[in-house]
């Protein structure tokens, strides 16, 4: 018995495992490290993503479904135990700094309902990119957001962002304390300019970098709000593509 037990536990933890292969698994992407079960809810999600620009249903309905059952695709990091996580989708990193064997790291895909706090504690090999804003005084805070992207636009202090999903286009709000919402696609009056970081900003960044030596970099914007019509400056992190 303790024999089959022992089995069962190895079989377990290499069948969940980052590197036990790379199945082609209907709806998982190619070449990325995804379950089946991962697969399965992702075609789902892409289902509702096609009703929903289709007009087939509401946006209330699609924010519902969205967080009672599967949540959003949203990019990331993670460390080889966040392979562990359910509706997770992980790929080799091109990036230098994060093939330390000994520290390695991969970009991700989880799909989440939110980015509340609270919830992220509870997932420490896991890791997000951060945006550093500044507030009426100056002082920078920081939203938790996608990967590799900047925001389109501000409004009412959240950030939205144009996203895409198997040439699907549609857009996010996110609000500082991590709460989602799907919309209709959505212009600035205003494009994106180039901006200079403040010290304060970069000294707030690189305290909530993972590592010291995650990030290649950062550079800052100055993005339009549509709220307050005029620009405020974002800083966003580089780690290399």
């Amino acid at each position: 018995m303790k024999i089959y037990f022992l089995f069962i536990l190895f079989f377990s933890k290499n069948l969940f495992a980052l590197e036990y292969s790379k199945i082609e698994f209907d709806g998982c992407p190619e070449n990325a490290y995804c379950k089946k079960e991962t697969g399965i809810n992702r075609m789902a999600w892409i289902t509702q993503l096609k009703k929903f620009s289709s007009g087939k249903i509401s946006e209330v309905k699609l924010n519902q479904n969205i967080q009672s059952e599967f949540g959003i695709p949203v990019s990331g990091w993670g460390q080889e135990n966040a392979s562990l996580l359910p509706n997770i989708l992980m790929w080799d990193s091109p990036c230098k700094q994060h093939q330390n064997p000994n520290n390695k790291y991969y970009i991700t895909e989880v799909f989440r309902k939110n980015f509340l706090q609270n919830e992220l504690k509870e997932y420490p090999h896991l890791f997000f990119a951060r945006a550093i804003l500044l507030d009426k005084n100056n002082q920078p805070y920081s939203f938790i957001v996608p990967r590799g992207d900047a925001p389109l636009f501000i409004k009412d202090g959240t950030l939205y962002y144009l996203r895409e999903e198997e040439g699907i286009f549609y857009g996010l709000y996110l609000d500082k304390e991590g709460h989602f919402k799907i919309t209709k696609n959505e212009t600035s009056p205003e494009p994106p300019k180039e901006s200079t970081c403040t010290n304060e900003q970069i000294a707030l960044f690189l305290r909530e970098a993972p590592s010291p030596n995650f990030f290649q970099g950062q550079y800052c914007k100055e993005i339009w709000d549509k709220t307050t019509k005029s620009y405020k400056k974002i800083l966003l992190g580089w780690s290399c593509n």
